[in-house]
């Protein structure tokens, strides 16, 4: 494997990962919670252009945030951080990457020009409004959230809450989202932004299969 691309968010140094070169349509893959880039390896060969993955701060070669603050909306920034060194690309994303993938083509309709969701690990919180005084439950990080190749205590992305129209918001400022649920439980974000009028949904059931659907339009 080829040395990552150094990047820089805030005090931590990101790994971005070339999946494949090659000329034609970029695309950013986005891991779930407590995976690496390279859980998108077998799944981008769908992808006909260039293939790049990162590894969300806390994960794989990135570095660890002192203190153990990890918020979905760090990982947006992480995110942002390499769309900003890519320039145009599109988006694809599996559980807590589906969620950044969401507001980052929510909040840079012009660079993303399409983004996947597809359901997994990460997010799960909804509500109606943000409570970051709920009990968490127990001890934290939970035992039994041990990644092989992450910091344990990005475990907080996993239960944070946020509210349904906030997804709902981005969903309707991206230029197009593409949405497959492989079978997996789908969080309340992700079923509202689901909800959006612009939203396509596809039939195909592996990440595989749906980068190539979207790769086809």
């Amino acid at each position: 494997m080829s040395e990552p691309i150094a990047l820089r968010h805030g005090r931590v140094s990101l790994a971005l990962h070339e999946l494949r070169g090659g000329a034609g349509r970029k695309l950013l893959c986005l891991h779930a919670l407590g995976a690496t880039s390279e859980s998108w390896r077998e799944a981008s060969r769908a992808w006909p252009g260039p293939v790049f993955a990162l590894d969300f701060s806390g994960h794989g070669r990135s570095g660890r945030v002192r203190g153990g603050g990890y918020t979905p909306e760090l990982l947006t920034g992480d995110a942002d951080a390499a769309l900003a060194h890519l320039g145009d690309a599109a988006l694809a994303g599996v559980g807590i990457g589906a969620y950044v993938a969401l507001l980052l083509a929510g909040t840079r309709p012009e660079h993303v020009p399409a983004a996947l969701l597809l359901a997994g690990d990460g997010l799960a919180g909804g509500g109606a409004l943000p409570d970051p005084d709920r009990d968490r439950g127990g001890a934290f990080p939970p035992p039994e959230f041990h990644p092989a190749d992450a910091d344990p205590f990005v475990a907080a992305c996993g239960i944070d809450l946020r509210p349904i129209d906030y997804a709902r918001a981005f969903a309707e400022r991206a230029r197009r989202l593409v949405l497959a649920d492989l079978g997996a439980d789908a969080p309340p974000w992700w079923v509202a932004a689901a909800e959006s009028a612009a939203v396509e949904r596809l039939p195909e059931r592996t990440p595989a299969a749906a980068l190539a659907a979207l790769a086809r339009t």
